[in-house]
């Protein structure tokens, strides 16, 4: 599959400071296209938004009043309490939103000392997966995202993201 858009809406100017949102979201998503089968689309969509509006989206739809780094909202089945998608075997032209807020995730990226595009990388693939139904609510379906959330990173030339928490 390769006939698709991705339309990403910047409704954060502070998220100008990486210079290549469309681009990077592109690798992003084809480097997981490459290691999952993924459910058929025409679109996607990619909102990057400030700790404020991801706090409201979280409050109103998880119930959490506090922001997040990465929400997932399938198109067919509209949002879920964990971000995942329910399967479905029929086409939607559009796959779902996901959701990204800057200032967690520059402070994530900063705390980590890795670069904020290479954590931004990682919640657009973590994020796509969601979409495709993957989850990570028990620790069996969390070492399956997560193995293969690395290696779609890899391939991507980014570090494990999880190296630190395998350690300890």
């Amino acid at each position: 599959m390769s006939d698709y858009e991705i339309d990403i809406c910047v409704q954060d100017n502070r998220w100008a400071e990486l210079s290549d949102l469309q681009g990077l979201s592109e690798r992003a998503i084809a480097g997981a296209m490459t290691q999952c089968q993924p459910k058929p689309f025409s679109e996607l969509s990619l909102a990057f938004v400030s700790d404020i509006q991801m706090q409201s989206l979280n409050q109103q739809y998880r119930n959490i009043d506090a922001p997040t780094n990465v929400l997932s909202f399938p198109a067919q089945n509209g949002p879920t309490q964990n971000g995942s998608a329910n399967h479905s075997a029929e086409f939607s032209p559009l796959l779902g939103d996901i959701v990204f807020a800057f200032d967690t995730i520059t402070a994530q990226a900063s705390a980590q000392e890795i670069l904020i595009k290479n954590h931004l990388s990682h919640l657009i693939v973590h994020g796509f997966l969601h979409l495709q139904g993957y989850d990570h609510e028990d620790p069996k379906d969390a070492d399956i995202m997560e193995s293969l959330e690395t290696q779609i990173l890899a391939d991507l030339g980014i570090s494990d993201p999880y190296a630190n928490e395998r350690i300890l």
